[in-house]
Order: structure tokens, then C-alpha cells, then sequence
């Protein structure tokens, strides 16, 4: 697969897009042509909730979402998301 030479628009892609994106590509292979901005926002409305976990369960999903390069609960959010977009398959 080649690999691209500018950015796509994260604004019109969803996380699972975004994260998917960061793991077939490396950030230098853009920084010569990135310049500096903003931290992009997501402005979809998001309801708080609150899950219970216990500590092995949260030790096991920050592991993985470090190897990912992701916190854990945006891998929380991108795991529901794909299981949602499954069942709906």
C-alpha cells in the first residue's frame, strides 16, 4: 500500500478511521510538511457515563490501549463503536 504524503481530514473521519490511519503510518512521515495548529476537537455531543471495572480489567485495557498508542478510554469508545457497527451488520 503507498503511503500517503499529506494528512487526511481527521475532522471527517471517525476514531476508528483516525486510530486506524496512525497504525499503517508514521507521524514522520509527515513532519516535514506539518505545521503547527490546534489539537483537533471532536464536537459530536457526548453524553458522560459511568462503567465499573475491576483493577485487572483496567490494568489489561490501559496495556493494550498503550500499545496502541491510545488511552484507554478512547479504546474503550472505539471497541463499543466497532461491536455496535457488528451487530448492526
Amino acid at each position: 500500500m503507498p503511503k500517503k504524503t499529506t494528512l487526511p481530514d481527521f475532522k471527517k473521519m471517525s476514531d476508528i478511521e483516525i486510530a486506524k490511519f496512525w497504525e499503517e503510518h508514521d507521524a514522520a512521515e509527515f513532519w516535514p510538511k506539518m505545521k503547527t495548529e490546534k489539537a483537533l476537537k471532536d464536537k459530536r455531543p457526548k453524553k458522560i457515563i459511568s462503567m465499573r471495572f475491576d483493577s485487572e480489567t483496567i490494568e489489561q485495557l490501559r496495556e493494550i490501549a498503550d500499545s496502541k498508542g491510545l488511552g484507554y478510554q478512547t479504546l474503550i469508545r472505539m471497541w463499543i463503536k466497532e461491536r455496535l457497527k457488528q451487530e448492526a451488520s
